[in-house]
């Protein structure tokens, strides 16, 4: 326990604040006084009389002042039952009953003051709950309490006091011993654990594991939910409540702080409303959203009718054809304010929502037709299993067949469709493929790309306005395999068509498994800014549509699934949006007001991952600032930059890109040493991927440019022993390095095999050679560049780490990659070639570094048996491999296993890192042969279960005086010359932790100077 108080320069004194009182955050200091408790401390409290109560995990309360935290009195309860939560009710010491959720899966209610030489009985045990118990929450206007349970539920108990009051003050004691419990409800609206309720003067609100944010009415009603985090796990919420709305604070496990407003009138705006009704005659069949108020709905027996759907839906009849009954595609132009009817055959029909002159068939085309679509608003695209796009033209009312060109198969047809004002035709057919055409006398094919949205249909493109570039062009589809794209395209005076795909934004699969569509808001046309996109889809059963920017679900209704007949339509004038269907016999539309839609939750601290963090590279960039790329168990990587600015302030790192498509977990992340803006990621199904960024400096336009995995082989023949076992991962790459034109990398797999990989460029990885695999996983992998020689350097569960000389069979793979574009892939037998081996631990490596000096190489590990080892080996000219000259190791240098250990460039210093949440620094004394801690060499951070460190310098030239603060700043006194480069320790985990150690490093070289020896004749074995 330890106490925080105000700075006694802030203007507001501790006895004005109150729970509506706002405290500037660095006016709150934490004091010297602190006392550790014999037991998890689950609940504590101020009182009146200057008391602080805690009760402890086993029923055992404590009192203590409030001044030097000296233990007063101690009370345990006779139930001893291990608690999970607690909650202190009253306001004095006399008056103050505890609540207790046991692992027992009951409330075990006690008072302090009923006790008897320290020990108090237990006078009530309220049970219900089938599981242990997370939370306890108790509104005394209300006279309501609430409990949160492992059984995914919350019970809401009334509580009946003998004579009872109105006072706002807390029962008595005397009242608590004669309470009669009603349970009023129990929640169930979570999918997994419940953590925290919270009961308001209206209505509770709920947590939980599915990181679902509910508020509940007063009768027990789910009124709202939302995913209020990513990943896992939302632990904590806070609620600020007023008549029109609800202020909802969350934290999860991602690391985000997230406010949403969610509104309470009974008329909300927000709320959408399900309307039907049903054709006089007929069944509906097809149907299209004309305005906010309209629908052309054609029924069986070749009825078209106008459904005007206000308070009494009215059908007018506007034409009854036979031929109708053949219709395919019913179709809206909201520009030219036509209705396009296309028949399976090849008629076609124009009629006007403003005209009331009887449609006709006003042209042919005497094909078989699957598909008809509006490209602009005088241009229709016709195309059917023949395998031909018809472009029909329409001036005046009059249908004029343009052209015709030929796909690329049979049985396609275009399924979306859009024209620029140029001649520029961009089509998606039911492959998945995207072509462009234009015409300069004929149309023709300029541009093909095959399936750039899987092997399923594209859904949607739109050619955003707004683009005054006339050098590069937007353009933003979609596809039923789920995803989003963003491209910029390049037009010559040839004909010429570079298409560049800057991102791709993939909807939630628990929200919408397949995009039929999106909606670009306020008409911006901004392909840059996707906060702007509403993405329609269904799953299962269900249309929803989905705000991209805050993961808010729009709108969701059970229509039947996305092959029955459905329109839906945004309109910008009332920024409503209107989706209609047909299900059974009748029509039903559904409408809602989107205009708080992304603006009613934003991010207070904007979250990172929420599941573990397994990888992190991080360099300095030209500007100054830090970028990062992390890498998660929740198959995403992300790109981050810390800007670093000179007023002396903190910057939040922010999230650039998000880059998803890995099948499993990411576990190693690298930043390309070569190539621009690129970043390599590995992780489970043996998988690696290149991420590129299409701009000059880092952005959201971050896009897969090259995949290697060999899991696509392996799903289709699983009898083939020999091929790799698909829940083999990488776990670990090196950093890159460049030889003979290519960059090169290499891959630690969990099956013992080292793979080496070559990239010419962004777009394609070779597997160029492997290493005979172990028998045991291999953790860590690196790659030195000695001279001309190329080494690679291993660790692995064994405890061994290995150096290998590659030079040889790698120059002769790359010279052949090089000249023909292909070679084999060449085969290193450690046992038959030269290697280098040597035990470091008893079991896992869990962190490698490395350091090369004046003819040396340097190896740091750290391991599971919380020991750090240091090798020193001698780099002799024409040896294939370098000479061992000592060994030297720590023992227990942490209380877990080390999984972060980093060499300190220019001294001889280690910094390592370990599960049990220490930063450490290490004198290492090659003389002696000794690891030595300096002074103040440790130092506490907030990630638990650290995964992986990352050291990043600022230049000292990049630096001004003061500047280079980031999240959190780790300084032990002020660094005496502010010319020193900047470092910064990136430690990720179960979290994520920006450290600025530069202070902290100059205090320790200046209370341990050292010379630098490193393999010169001062050290006697390195001579």
């Amino acid at each position: 326990m330890r106490l925080f108080r105000l700075r006694s320069s802030d203007s507001t004194t501790p006895d004005a604040l109150d729970q509506n009182a706002l405290v500037r955050l660095n006016s709150i200091v934490p004091t010297s006084t602190e006392r550790l408790a014999e037991d998890a401390i689950m609940a504590v409290k101020f009182l009146s009389d200057h008391h602080i109560g805690a009760l402890l995990a086993h029923n055992i309360f404590l009192v203590y002042d409030d001044v030097e935290l000296r233990l007063l009195s101690k009370v345990r309860c006779m139930d001893s039952s291990i608690l999970y939560s607690a909650l202190l009710i009253g306001s004095h010491t006399g008056d103050l009953v505890a609540v207790g959720g046991t692992v027992c899966n009951y409330l075990c209610f006690w008072s302090p003051a009923a006790a008897a030489n320290g020990v108090a009985p237990a006078f009530h045990k309220l049970s219900g709950h089938s599981g242990v118990i997370f939370s306890i929450d108790y509104h005394h206007p209300r006279r309501l309490l609430c409990s949160s349970s492992d059984d995914r539920s919350c019970r809401v108990y009334h509580c009946m006091f003998v004579e009872d009051s109105t006072a706002s003050a807390s029962p008595s004691v005397v009242q608590w011993l004669g309470v009669t419990f009603t349970l009023q409800y129990a929640l169930y609206g979570h999918e997994a654990r419940v953590w925290r309720g919270r009961i308001l003067s209206q209505f509770i609100v709920t947590v939980g594991e599915d990181t679902q944010c509910c508020v509940w009415s007063k009768q027990g009603k789910l009124i709202d939910h939302w995913a209020s985090h990513t990943g896992i796990n939302t632990w904590s919420v806070s609620v600020v409540e007023s008549e029109q709305s609800l202020l909802v604070f969350t934290g999860g496990a991602d690391g985000g702080l997230s406010v949403r407003e969610v509104e309470v009138g009974l008329t909300s705006p927000s709320q959408a409303i399900l309307s039907s009704s049903v054709p006089p005659v007929g069944k509906p069949v097809r149907l299209v959203v004309v305005d906010e108020a309209r629908l052309i709905v054609l029924a069986e027996g070749g009825l078209l009718f106008l459904v005007e759907h206000s308070d009494i839906p009215s059908w007018t009849l506007l034409w009854e054809d036979a031929a109708l009954k053949q219709t395919i595609a019913l179709r809206y132009n909201p520009t030219s304010q036509a209705v396009a009817v296309v028949t399976c055959v090849g008629k076609i029909a124009l009629l006007t929502t403003t005209s009331n002159i009887t449609p006709n068939w006003s042209f042919d085309l005497a094909v078989n037709c699957m598909e008809g679509l509006w490209a602009d608003s005088g241009t229709l695209i016709v195309s059917g299993p023949a395998g031909f796009i018809h472009i029909v033209t329409t001036e005046n009312g009059l249908l004029t067949l343009a052209g015709s060109v030929p796909l690329s198969g049979k049985n396609l047809w275009i399924t979306a469709a859009a024209r620029n004002p140029g001649a520029l035709l961009f089509c998606g057919d039911r492959s998945g493929s995207l072509r462009v055409l234009s015409k300069r006398v004929i149309w023709k094919d300029i541009y093909v790309g095959m399936h750039v949205h899987g092997n399923h249909e594209v859904s949607q493109i739109t050619l955003p306005e707004g683009s005054s570039d006339d050098s590069s062009h937007p353009v933003v589809t979609s596809g039923r395999s789920g995803a989003v794209i963003f491209w910029r395209y390049h037009l010559n005076d040839q004909d010429h068509l570079i298409l560049e795909r800057l991102r791709v934004i993939e909807p939630d699969n628990n929200s919408v498994e397949w995009v039929s569509g999106f909606h670009i808001l306020h008409g911006h046309g901004n392909p840059n800014n996707f906060d702007q996109l509403i993405i329609c889809g269904f799953r299962s059963t269900k249309f929803a549509a989905v705000h991209a920017g805050s993961g808010e679900t729009v709108m969701e209704v059970d229509c039947g699934g996305g092959h029955r007949s459905s329109s839906c339509a945004l309109f910008e004038s009332s920024r409503t949006l209107q989706f209609a269907f047909v299900k059974t016999t009748g029509v039903h539309w559904l409408s809602r007001c989107i205009g708080s839609i992304g603006q009613s939750r934003f991010q207070l601290k904007e979250p990172l991952h929420g599941l573990q963090i397994w990888s992190v590279a991080a360099s300095s960039s030209r500007t100054g600032s830090l970028v990062m790329a992390v890498g998660s168990e929740d198959t995403v990587v992300k790109i981050i930059r810390v800007g670093m600015e000179r007023a002396r302030l903190p910057v939040s790192p922010s999230v650039v890109a998000e880059c998803k498509g890995h099948l499993s977990s990411v576990r190693s992340v690298r930043l390309s040493s070569k190539f621009k803006n690129c970043v390599y990621s590995a992780g489970g199904r043996t998988q690696l991927v290149c991420w590129a960024c299409a701009d000059d400096i880092w952005s959201e336009n971050v896009v897969m440019t090259a995949e290697w995995s060999p899991y696509p082989v392996v799903r289709k023949q699983w009898s083939d022993k020999s091929l790799i076992d698909p829940d083999t991962r990488i776990m670990d790459l090196s950093t890159p390095v460049s030889f003979e034109n290519f960059e090169i990398l290499a891959a630690g797999s969990s099956d013992g095999t080292i793979r080496i990989f070559a990239l010419g460029s962004p777009n394609e990885i070779t597997l160029v050679g492997e290493i005979a695999p172990y028998p045991w996983c291999v953790l860590q992998v690196r790659l030195l560049l000695v001279g001309d020689q190329v080494l690679v350097l291993t660790a692995g569960t064994k405890g061994l780490i290995a150096v290998f000389n590659l030079t040889m069979p790698l120059r002769g793979t790359l010279s052949k990659l090089e000249d023909f574009g292909e070679t084999e892939v060449f085969k290193f037998d450690p046992a038959g070639q030269s290697s280098l081996s040597v035990l470091a631990h008893q079991s896992g490596v869990d962190a490698l570094d490395f350091v090369l000096f004046d003819g040396h190489l340097y190896i740091a590990t750290g391991g599971d048996d919380c020991s750090i080892c240091v090798f020193v080996m001698e780099v002799v000219s024409g040896e294939p491999l370098p000479i061992l000259m000592s060994k030297f190791k720590m023992e227990n240098a942490h209380s877990a296993q080390i999984s972060g250990i980093k060499f300190l460039r220019g001294t001889h210093h280690l910094l390592s890192a370990s599960k049990d949440q220490l930063i450490k620094m290490w004198e290492v004394d090659y003389d002696q042969k000794e690891i030595k801690p300096p002074g103040s060499s440790s130092l506490p951070i907030s990630v638990g279960d650290v995964s992986c460190i990352a050291l990043v310098e600022r230049p000292a030239t990049d630096r001004a005086p003061g500047d280079g603060l980031s999240t959190t700043t780790a300084t032990m006194t002020t660094a005496e010359d502010d010319s020193v480069a900047s470092t910064y320790l990136a430690i990720v985990g179960a979290g994520f932790q920006l450290l600025d150690i530069s202070s902290w490093l100059a205090k320790i070289q200046r209370e341990s100077p050292v010379v630098l020896h490193h393999g010169t004749a001062t050290s006697p074995d390195l001579a």
